[in-house]
């Protein structure tokens, strides 16, 4: 290729990549916090970086004019439809996304398309056309092959080259759609292995029994002010009766992935393989006659996507979100699911798992408004460029809203024989040692929430669990506890783990 067809060409491909940047990753940026000039340049570097993505991928395309015929106004018109929806909803592709659009009947996808979509695509075709025509006035680049085995190693190199970037990638178009399609089918193929259960022994169990279980997310046991925080942070819970903190509870994985499946199943440290070996509690309480629900605020993570499909009901009230969406999506939108589930049902035994985003970083888009009390809070999307003192307030905050969260799931169950067990996964580095978030192995990490309660009729059925429970509130445990603790709970006696053989 003569220089200035290169050029020539070069300058084909920034304009194609200009376009991608402004249509389809920039509505991802839209709703990012952005307090000053520093933080607004910032986040346009980032749009920058990302973009790098496209132009490689918009090179290869437009090498061959035929293959730019096809793939052009592909690759616009999907562009079109997921930065769309990602403005109009608030939403991106996500594993959920796509299991919820494939059992989605046609007339529910049509409700949520209207004119503006039209539109829109509609313009994007237009300006894949142009490019096309454009494209084909330009002279043929002379040693493709060259060209293409260049571009790819470039290519390979700017993807895996940095983590941050290469996860950010991940998250944009249209890398992200690519990922979600592979993650989604992964998570099918895991759903399809084959898992053991393990043996036990019904104790006694009442003739009706609700228990939920609230799987939190990065809350951290020391800012409980039911364990001593000085902060009032659980004003509600400690008015409450039959109310037990536990404050010395661990786990041995700082990040979702590893930590939840370690307490859904009988784990424990001397046995790690037996997180991927077995079913979880949600089947262990199905075969006993439980009624079971899943509800969740965060994603189908594929280390325990098999839990989830054991559930009789699934329910994913915000999946088009994720942690790289900056918008309000809060925990008490997974009650209502749960109320409607439960005036529908006739099972006596009931079990919900409820899912929450809880802690999890962009603290303030899941804390509302009113319980935004410790002031002032962070304002920018990038951890250290906040204050300590807006982090651990506007962290706080998170907490304030889990107790509130706490206390509606006890309203709704006071009156019935019925059980509340909230763990978080893991707790949240708030700046100590200079480490921030979670994902690490510092103590604040390690040391995770847990929070019991249970009704007056729980109470007089099962006094013996009840004392139990209370008897060991102070005492050092990991968060492997729950998988025999929840059974008990429900009055089923998990066996020896020598005795099991199915």
């Amino acid at each position: 290729m003569k220089m200035r067809a290169y050029i020539r060409y070069s300058i084909w491909t920034l304009v194609a990549t200009l376009w991608a940047m402004l249509c389809f990753l920039l509505p991802d940026f839209l709703d990012n916090p952005v307090s000053s000039v520093r933080a607004g340049v910032h986040i346009a570097a980032y749009v920058m970086a990302v973009g790098g993505g496209s132009f490689f991928l918009l090179y290869l395309i437009g090498l061959n004019r035929s293959v730019a015929a096809v793939m052009l106004p592909i690759y616009g018109t999907l562009g079109a439809v997921v930065a769309y929806f990602r403005v109009a909803y608030h939403a991106t592709i996500t594993p959920m996304v796509i299991e919820a659009t494939l059992h989605t009947n046609a007339g529910t996808i049509a409700g949520v398309v209207d004119w503006r979509l039209w539109l829109w695509v509609a313009g994007n075709i237009a300006v894949s056309v142009g490019l096309l025509v454009w494209r084909w006035r330009l002279e043929e680049p002379a040693r493709k092959g060259v060209q293409v085995l260049v571009v790819l190693l470039l290519w390979a190199a700017y993807y895996w080259g940095n983590g941050r970037l290469h996860q950010s990638l991940n998250q944009r178009y249209p890398y992200h759609v690519v990922r979600s399609t592979v993650e989604y089918l992964q998570q099918r193929h895991i759903e399809s292995k084959e898992r053991l259960v393990w043996p036990t022994a019904e104790v006694s169990q009442p003739d009706s029994l609700t228990i939920v279980f609230v799987l939190g997310e990065a809350l951290r046991a020391d800012h409980l002010s039911l364990n001593g925080y000085e902060r009032q942070t659980c004003p509600r819970l400690s008015q409450r009766d039959n109310i037990l903190s536990m404050p010395h509870v661990y786990t041995p994985y700082g990040y979702t992935s590893a930590s939840v499946p370690y307490l859904m199943t009988p784990t424990d440290s001397l046995h790690p393989e037996r997180s991927s070996q077995y079913h979880s509690f949600v089947r262990v309480l199905q075969d006993y006659g439980y009624y079971t629900a899943w509800i969740s605020n965060q994603d189908m993570g594929k280390t325990y996507v098999a839990f989830i499909h054991e559930a009789d009901t699934i329910v994913f009230p915000n999946a088009g979100k994720s942690v790289f969406v900056f918008e309000p999506w809060y925990d008490e939108e997974l009650i209502a699911p749960m109320t409607a589930i439960m005036q529908q049902q006739s099972s006596p035994r009931q079990l919900y798992v409820l899912h929450a985003i809880g802690s999890h970083w962009y603290y303030n888009n899941h804390v509302p408004k009113a319980y935004q009390q410790f002031q002032p809070l962070t304002t920018n999307r990038v951890i250290r460029s906040n204050s300590d003192e807006e982090i651990r307030n506007s962290y706080d905050n998170t907490v304030l809203y889990a107790d509130a969260f706490m206390d509606s799931i006890i309203g709704l169950l006071e009156g019935q024989c019925a059980a509340v067990i909230y763990l978080s996964d893991h707790g949240e580095a708030l700046g100590e040692n200079n480490v921030y978030m979670h994902g690490n192995s510092e103590p604040a990490t390690l040391n995770t929430a847990c929070v019991l309660w249970y009704s007056e009729r729980y109470k007089a059925l099962f006094p013996d669990v009840v004392a139990t429970l209370e008897a060991g509130k102070e005492d050092t445990c990991r968060t492997d506890f729950l998988f025999p603790t929840i059974l008990r709970m429900a009055g089923i006696k998990m066996q020896d783990h020598d005795e099991a053989a199915y």
